[in-house]
């Protein structure tokens, strides 16, 4: 019996020793506080495109226009599983990188980004780092950030804000996106989601962003959408109405506008 009680107790021992372990390895009721200015990859998770360049998107409405007098930088943070896959361009040329961490730098409200070509373990030869600045809003999230990018920037600081939809809904929507009428009071449409509403037929567009590629804006047929689509309008605006124009093909995958527009779309109120 003795033996029994023994057995008992060292049982009763172990569960009691089994559970005071389990509880210190249960998270604190009261977790220790992130420092204050403390930033992770998610805060920077999203698209950032050049402040300045958004800018004259929206005093021209012309991309062509717009990338000619300032760089259309435009960078990319989206999560894939456990990793931050980071894409920057400037629609001609693409760096693809991975976020590491997001480091102090120094001052109050500067930071550097830790690239990498691939995710995982690095080491610090294989590392580029990306400073930038910037403050949190009420929300605890960044709205602009101040960005040394040294890929296709080479590191000149550029303003950069947050894009609260995707780039292709912003483009579209400050572009071109409208409802139209011709000079028989035809109708036409251009979608904000990307979809070309003409008379005698409608297709997936997309707004091209290369400035090197042509010598006019223009929407052509969208490449993943509609990957076997051949259209290609060329555009301008002037005196408030959208001209439309043919386009010719040049050497090296390029294009041109013709000199006259083939159509002119009055823009109708949205109803």
């Amino acid at each position: 019996m003795a033996s029994w009680h023994r057995h008992v107790g060292l049982l009763g021992l172990l569960f009691a020793l089994a559970a005071s372990f389990a509880a210190a390895q249960q998270p604190s009721s009261s977790p220790r506080p992130v420092p204050k200015g403390r930033v992770f990859v998610w805060d920077v998770e999203g698209t950032w495109i050049s402040k300045a360049y958004l800018e004259q998107l929206q005093a021209t409405r012309s991309p062509h226009a717009a990338g000619t007098r300032t760089p259309p930088l435009v960078i990319k943070v989206q999560r894939e599983e456990r990793s931050y896959p980071i894409l920057i361009t400037d629609f001609h040329n693409v760096v693809m990188q991975f976020l590491i961490e997001v480091e102090p730098n120094k001052k109050p409200g500067a930071y550097r980004l830790v690239v990498a070509p691939e995710d995982g373990v690095v080491s610090s030869a294989d590392v580029i780092y990306m400073p930038f600045t910037g403050e949190k809003n009420e929300q605890g999230k960044f709205d602009t950030l101040v960005i040394a990018e040294p890929f296709i920037g080479k590191g000149k600081k550029m303003t950069f804000v947050r894009l609260p939809e995707t780039l292709e809904n912003q483009i579209n929507r400050v572009v071109i996106a409208g409802k139209y009428k011709d000079q028989e009071g035809r109708s036409y449409e251009f979608t904000q989601a990307g979809e070309a509403v003409l008379p005698d037929r409608r297709f997936a567009y997309e707004v091209a962003l290369d400035v090197k590629a042509g010598n006019c804006d223009l929407v052509h047929s969208h490449r993943e959408r509609a990957p076997e689509g051949k259209e290609r309008l060329g555009f301008a605006w002037k005196a408030g109405d959208l001209q439309l124009f043919n386009i010719k093909a040049l050497p090296e995958d390029r294009y041109a506008c013709e000199a006259k527009p083939f159509l002119i779309l009055t823009p109708q109120p949205n109803t």
